[in-house]
């Protein structure tokens, strides 16, 4: 039996998770540089006699490859569901994901295919009304902006060149506000991207670091929320 706050789709709602699903895998398989992951929940009920589930799919990838001793080089795509506390009732909810992994390659090549295959994925979903949103995870504890007359080059510079040059079209803006979404492991660049139409966030991403076991992982992803994309198809 599932706990209250999950859900559980049917009839046209299921179909549209489901034709999400199979338009992510055919995508990637055209690539064919990406090899597939299956992530499964985790549980541990001897803690607070709670369950513990799922957060973040990331981790859970890296501490695999770090684990079982995999090539440290990787391109990876997953899909999966996470469980969060809901920020108004509190309460855990399921969320649907979709996304992937690059471990361990040049971060410009990298960062281009990230943003690259979410362009594609999204003109091929919504095709338009959504913006990305970029910012410097490396933000200053004693500055408030990123950007200001004495600062003009930062870190994050030639990766929005790079998105401008490469995507003409699709419409980006620069967050300078501190301690913005990114999490203590982002390096390099992160990014969200926000619906137009539901001003919901679509998905995250950047550039990040982890360390287990005195080893090392950089890599560049991103995190597609289906939950919000599928109210927009």
């Amino acid at each position: 039996m599932l706990v209250n706050s999950f859900d559980t789709k049917f009839g046209k709602t299921a179909e549209k998770y489901e034709n999400l699903d199979n338009l992510f895998v055919n995508l990637l398989k055209k690539k064919k540089i990406f090899n597939r992951i299956f992530t499964s929940v985790l549980t541990d009920k001897k803690i607070l006699n709670e369950i513990n589930l799922r957060s973040d799919i990331t981790g859970q990838v890296l501490n695999s490859i770090i684990s079982q001793d995999l090539p440290t080089k990787q391109n990876l795509y997953y899909m999966g569901d996470v469980f969060k506390k809901d920020l108004v009732s509190y309460q855990i909810k399921q969320f649907r994901e979709h996304g992937i992994e690059i471990i361990n390659q040049l971060d410009a090549k990298s960062f281009s295919l990230t943003t690259n295959l979410l362009v594609e994925y999204f003109n091929l979903t919504i095709k338009k009304n959504y913006c990305f949103v970029f910012t410097d995870p490396n933000l200053s504890s004693k500055s408030n902006y990123i950007f200001n007359e004495k600062k003009h080059n930062t870190s994050i510079s030639k990766f929005i060149k790079s998105f401008a040059l490469n995507n003409k079209n699709i419409p980006f803006v620069i967050n300078s506000e501190k301690n913005f979404f990114s999490k203590d492991y982002h390096r390099e660049i992160f990014f969200y991207v926000y619906s137009d139409i539901s001003k919901k966030i679509l998905a995250q991403g950047g550039g990040y670091k982890y360390r287990k076991n005195n080893k090392i992982l950089n890599g560049f992803g991103f995190s597609c929320n289906i939950d919000n994309l599928v109210e927009l198809v």
